[in-house]
């Protein structure tokens, strides 16, 4: 983990003297993301069930709420600053015979791994073709819930932070992407994402996919293989 943020602040401090918005900007903005669960986790508990999120607990799709604000700046040297505030959560019911957390479970279940970033990135390129590089500190607050046993989890990790926007000239029309990813130690944390975005004078709106993959090994007494994908749609305000 110490290797990975050495090697990260290296990488920025070298790019940000030749990296910075030509702009002074504030934006806020949120949306809805309706994603599907898929993959099993487990207890690290001797004995313990692999439980998987479709067949044994019956998750679905679901709608849920994130929000966002970036602050872009033109001095040189000091990053631009983005926050985001992610729910992520499933409920359902193990009706089959499991071992979780020592103990056999039956009755409702859930998950939640909500997620709060704190992103330092430096704007590399800043025309028609906009591409970001930073750091991003995730906070991650997660509970596991079978039956009447329940697990809470939570992580601190920083993760590198890729995104770049190609706007389309005088059509007020742009397609994005951004990529938030670290691996370590047998555990990994991906976010993709896919839009398009159409900004009017101060309002914005978009539509894309987003992709959340989280890989535990024994985290807090958790082993996981996670993913949520599907739609997310949302709106924004730039000042």
């Amino acid at each position: 983990m110490r290797k990975f943020i050495s090697a990260a602040g290296l990488g920025l401090a070298l790019v940000s003297s030749a990296a910075s918005a030509d702009f002074l900007g504030l934006y806020v903005g949120g949306g809805s993301w309706n994603h599907d669960p898929s993959g099993d986790f487990s207890s690290t508990d001797a004995g313990s069930t692999n439980i998987d999120m479709n067949t044994d607990l019956g998750f679905g799709s679901k709608s849920e709420t994130y929000m966002w604000a970036a602050f872009d700046h033109p001095i040189p040297l000091l990053p631009n600053i983005r926050l985001e505030k992610t729910s992520l959560s499933q409920s359902g019911s193990m009706g089959g015979a499991a071992s979780f957390n020592g103990v056999p479970v039956t009755g409702s279940s859930g998950i939640t791994l909500d997620s709060t970033d704190a992103i330092l990135y430096y704007r590399l390129l800043d025309n028609w073709v906009n591409v970001d590089l930073g750091l991003n500190m995730r906070k991650i607050d997660g509970d596991f819930t079978v039956g009447s046993q329940s697990v809470a989890i939570s992580e601190s990790v920083p993760m590198l932070y890729i995104a770049a926007q190609f706007d389309l000239p005088f059509s007020g029309f742009s397609i994005g992407a951004d990529i938030n990813t670290v691996s370590y130690s047998g555990n990994k944390y991906n976010d993709i994402r896919l839009r398009a975005l159409y900004e009017m004078g101060m309002v914005g709106f978009e539509i894309g996919t987003r992709t959340t993959t989280v890989v535990l090994d024994d985290v807090d007494g958790i082993n996981a293989d996670l993913s949520f994908s599907g739609l997310m749609l949302g709106a924004f305000l730039h000042f």
